[in-house]
């Protein structure tokens, strides 16, 4: 999995103490850690699947494409796993987001989506 390179500006950088890079990728796993463990608290694999599969003709396809948010793939491959368009899926990636399930992160190539629950 490649990693997303973090950049700051002048502002952001500050007058605080030099973190490295290291130190920057272990605080954003150990933050995806904990927004994960918070999230399980508070929805069950049933309720995420039931979010997934709400009202979809293809059930199935939309947990392919759910589990394709890994955060490797675009939003144009996502919706391709589904067999969507691209312009069908942005909304309900948008809604998954808003509910919690995913997340986004931009990186060079594109915007990318991370789930936060396994179903």
């Amino acid at each position: 999995m490649e990693e997303e390179e973090i950049q700051f500006s002048e502002a952001e950088k500050g007058d605080g103490p030099e973190v490295s890079e290291g130190e920057i990728k272990h605080l954003v796993k150990q933050n995806e850690t904990i927004i994960t463990l918070l999230g399980r608290i508070a929805l069950k694999e049933e309720d995420v699947r039931n979010i997934v599969t709400r009202k979809k003709q293809n059930p199935s396809k939309y947990i392919e494409g759910y589990d394709a948010c890994n955060g490797e793939h675009t939003v144009t491959q996502i919706a391709k796993i589904i067999g969507v368009k691209q312009p069908t899926v942005v909304p309900i990636l948008q809604e998954w987001e808003e509910l919690g399930i995913i997340h986004e992160s931009e990186k060079s190539g594109g915007k990318f989506y991370k789930k936060l629950f396994p179903i």
